[in-house]
C-alpha cells in the first residue's frame, strides 16, 4: 500500500477520534440492538446484520468486492463499507460491531468509525487485543490506552467505546456473556458464504 494513502486514512482517523462522544448511553434504555460481522470468500466479503428487538430476530446481508489489504489498525478500511450497507437497513439504538473502538493506537477502531459515520451509540467486541495495557481493579480487567480507560476484557473478548456510550456501558454488556447478535452475526456470515 502507497505511503500517501495510509497517511491520509490516518488523518481521517483522527478526524473520527475528534469528533467521538464518549457519554453514557444505558443499555436498559435500548429496544433495539444490531450486531454486525463479516466473512470473506476470496476478495468477496458478506457482512450481517442482526437486529434483535422484543425478542425477535432479523438479519440483512450485504456482499461485495472487497480491495482494500488487510492491514493492522485500518481494518474500517476493509469492512466498514459493507457493514454499514448492512446495519443502514434497521434503525437501531444500539449498534454492536464485531471489532474495536478506541482501543486503537488511533483511537479510531472500526465501531468508533461506524458509530461518528452514522451518529449512534456503538460498543466494539473484538477477539483480541490490538493495543494498550492492562489494569485490574475491583474485579475488572481494563483496558488502558494512553492512561485512559477505554475497554475491559472479559474471558477472551475485550469490549471497547465505540461512539456514544462509556465504560459503564461497556462494563454492562461484557457482563451479559457475549451479545447474541454478534454471535448469529458470525454464523450467519459464515453459512451464508458458503452457500454462495
Amino acid at each position: 500500500m502507497e505511503k500517501y494513502i495510509l497517511d491520509f486514512l490516518i488523518k481521517f482517523q483522527q478526524l473520527i477520534a475528534k469528533n467521538v462522544k464518549i457519554e453514557h448511553f444505558g443499555l436498559e434504555k435500548a429496544k433495539s440492538i444490531c450486531g454486525v460481522d463479516i466473512a470473506y470468500k476470496g476478495n468477496i466479503g458478506y457482512a450481517v446484520a442482526v437486529k434483535e428487538e422484543n425478542g425477535n430476530y432479523e438479519y440483512n446481508l450485504v456482499k461485495g468486492d472487497v480491495f482494500f489489504p488487510y492491514i493492522p489498525t485500518f481494518l474500517f478500511m476493509r469492512e466498514a463499507p459493507l457493514m454499514i450497507k448492512a446495519v443502514e437497513k434497521y434503525e437501531c439504538d444500539l449498534i454492536l460491531v464485531d471489532g474495536h473502538g478506541l482501543t486503537h493506537p488511533r483511537k479510531s477502531g472500526i465501531a468508533t468509525v461506524i458509530g461518528v459515520l452514522l451518529d449512534k451509540p456503538t460498543i466494539g467486541v473484538a477477539k483480541s487485543r490490538l493495543t494498550g495495557e492492562y489494569l485490574m481493579e475491583n474485579g475488572i480487567t481494563y483496558v488502558i490506552v494512553n492512561g485512559e480507560k477505554l475497554g475491559v476484557k472479559v474471558g477472551k473478548y475485550f469490549y471497547s467505546i465505540g461512539n456514544k456510550t462509556d465504560l459503564d456501558d461497556i462494563i454492562s454488556l461484557s457482563r451479559l456473556g457475549y451479545p447474541t447478535v454478534l454471535k448469529m452475526a458470525d454464523k450467519l456470515s459464515k453459512e451464508l458464504k458458503k452457500k454462495e
